[in-house]
């Protein structure tokens, strides 16, 4: 099986290590590919953490590109997006619950 090849900037790259290096980064990935859309409440109680730091893994989430922040009637939401990044971080979660 050959491994697919992503190409990343330095600042993509930063990102990618930042949400990499975060238990609750990477928790918080986790449970948006199971549940796609959650807000900011539903994250936070899933993954155990307060509503400023899940806002914040978000934020560094959404600079990659694989989670889109929306408002809709007064609720704050985000959605995994699909992509080369979300795919990247797929497989490289997968890779380090082995």
């Amino acid at each position: 099986m050959t491994s697919p090849k992503f190409t990343l900037t330095p600042m993509e790259l930063a990102f990618f290590h930042k949400c990499l290096s975060s238990k609750i980064c990477i928790r918080i990935f986790k449970a948006l590919l199971v549940n796609k859309t959650l807000n900011i409440s539903a994250i936070s109680r899933k993954v155990g953490c307060t509503n400023r730091d899940a806002v914040q893994h978000l934020k560094n989430l959404s600079s990659l590109g694989t989670v889109e922040e929306e408002f809709h009637s007064g609720l704050h939401t985000f959605t995994l997006k699909e992509g080369d990044f979300t795919e990247l971080m797929r497989h490289v979660v997968e890779l380090l619950e082995v």
